[in-house]
């Protein structure tokens, strides 16, 4: 072996700095940086908040900021006032955050990181996140037959932000959203607050529901509520007896007020002028002086019998229009403080001859709750079949207080009627005068509920078949500056054979 004759200082000096030549260059276990010793990463600048977005019924926007000196990823942090804090972490520049709400005001920060270590916050940047609102409600104005098929005519009050809407409709009542028979029509917005579309082909007697949702530069907003329509049957032609019928339960006993409400009612009665008009929950047989003027004359009553809360359902008649030509007749269901008189009735211009008839059917509240879809079934068969016996062929116009509709799990009155080929005028009608999502109870509120899907009308009117039902409105239960009843008049204008 060779000898060492390096002197030893010498020595001492070059492994040392072997030593230090290793460490720096991490080639050596166990002398390499801890992460907690790596620079600290600048504070991020020029924090920006881009492309404000809408997903249905969530928003988004992105965040971008410039890159931070020795910073290997960054923390973004968000929150609206007085919200939840959230967080997340990228090694980009950028991030789009999802799942926000619509039209809301969220703040963003964001801090860089070089490992463990972490820099100074960003300043605070806030934005109002974009904003679709939801159309509602869809309502069909107009319907025609044409051939052998019907057109609608469909409306919806515009969204602000929304330059164009699409319209999804189905023929039937199932989910519209993922059917496979789903077709879908793309409406220009037209700015003027409502948007329309007329379309045809559809199924005669056949029910159809549609969705709309918005569109517009910044994203595509969610669908509203399906709304549901039943199409005419064809056939519906007229004939020569035009009739202006109306209905109104003016809730004589039940509500307050009948001592101002009772004038008022004959006064509005008078200035909206129907040919006839069923009256339903009238005043009880101890004051009953509801006779709108010597204009009219009532064709017939029928009381519950409840003694002094007696209360009747009449029918009166513009002595112009029609004269009472039979004897009335009528009935009360058993049991219950409801029930229907009917009365035949001659035309003036044409000299035929119409049944008319005013209906009170059972409550659902009746009783502890008991006022069921049965009981109002066995209330229209009874009553059906009692009337039909007493026109003996005639047409019959059926009026009154239902109180059922399409959106009861079992809409009886309407089966029974429909399957003497009678339609809701509601359903036949070929124009809406006035906007159909308003209900008929409108419960002492002004304006009344809305039901979407299907128009809340218990108040209704069945046409007899091949009458043409040209108009359906509601009309305002106001007068002397009052609200008068808890139910608006329904009234129809009817050509029947």
């Amino acid at each position: 072996m060779t000898p060492d004759t390096t002197p030893r200082r010498l020595r001492r000096l070059l492994l040392a700095a072997i030593a230090v030549l290793l460490c720096t260059t991490g080639l050596v276990a166990g002398f390499a940086e801890p992460a907690s010793a790596a620079p600290k990463p600048a504070r991020v600048k020029g924090v920006k908040l881009t492309k404000p977005r809408v997903d249905g019924t969530t928003a988004s926007f992105k965040v971008k900021w410039k890159r931070a000196s020795r910073a290997t990823s960054y923390k973004v942090k968000w929150k609206a006032p007085g919200g939840k804090a959230h967080k997340d972490r990228t090694r980009l520049t950028s991030l789009t955050i999802k799942g926000l709400a619509q039209g809301t005001d969220y703040c963003v920060k964001v801090r860089a990181y070089n490992g463990k270590r972490k820099g100074k916050w960003s300043k605070n940047r806030c934005r109002t996140t974009a904003q679709l609102a939801q159309v509602q409600p869809v309502w069909v104005d107009r319907q025609q037959a044409q051939g052998a098929t019907v057109a609608l005519t469909f409306r919806w009050n515009e969204v602000p932000g929304a330059t164009s809407y699409d319209f999804d409709y189905l023929g039937n009542e199932n989910p519209i959203q993922g059917a496979k028979n789903t077709k879908r029509v793309t409406v220009r917005g037209t700015g003027s607050g409502v948007a329309s579309l007329t379309l045809g082909g559809f199924d005669p007697g056949r029910i159809y529901c549609f969705q709309v949702r918005p569109s517009g530069p910044r994203g595509v907003g969610a669908f509203g509520t399906a709304g549901c329509k039943y199409t005419t049957p064809l056939g519906r032609t007229g004939g020569a007896v035009t009739a202006d019928m109306m209905t109104w339960n003016v809730c004589a006993n039940v509500c307050d007020g009948w001592d101002v409400r009772e004038s008022l009612i004959r006064d509005r009665i008078n200035e909206l002028h129907p040919d006839a008009v069923a009256i339903q929950e009238a005043p009880n047989v101890e004051y009953d002086n509801l006779e709108p003027s010597p204009e009219y004359s009532r064709a017939c009553k029928v009381g519950d019998g409840y003694g002094k809360d007696w209360r009747n359902q009449t029918l009166f008649v513009r002595d112009d229009k029609f004269t009472v030509t039979g004897t009335p007749g009528g009935l009360r269901f058993p049991n219950v403080t409801h029930g229907g008189c009917w009365a035949k009735v001659k035309d003036s211009t044409t000299q035929k001859e119409v049944v008319l008839a005013s209906i009170h059917l059972v409550n659902p509240g009746w009783n502890n709750g008991s006022g069921s879809d049965a009981m109002r079934r066995d209330e229209m068969d009874l009553f059906w079949a009692a009337v039909s016996a007493y026109a003996g062929g005639l047409p019959i116009l059926v009026a009154g207080d239902f109180n059922s509709t399409r959106n009861n799990k079992r809409d009886a009155p309407r089966e029974v009627l429909n399957s003497a080929l009678h339609d809701d005028a509601y359903d036949v009608a070929e124009t809406w005068a006035t906007l159909p999502y308003l209900n008929s109870w409108n419960g002492w509120r002004n304006p009344p509920p809305q039901s979407w899907r299907w128009g809340e009308h218990v108040d209704r009117i069945f046409a007899p078949p091949a009458a043409r039902v040209t108009s359906w409105r509601m009309e305002q239960p106001i007068g002397g500056g009052i609200q008068l009843s808890d139910h608006s008049p329904v009234r129809v204008t009817v050509e029947i054979p």
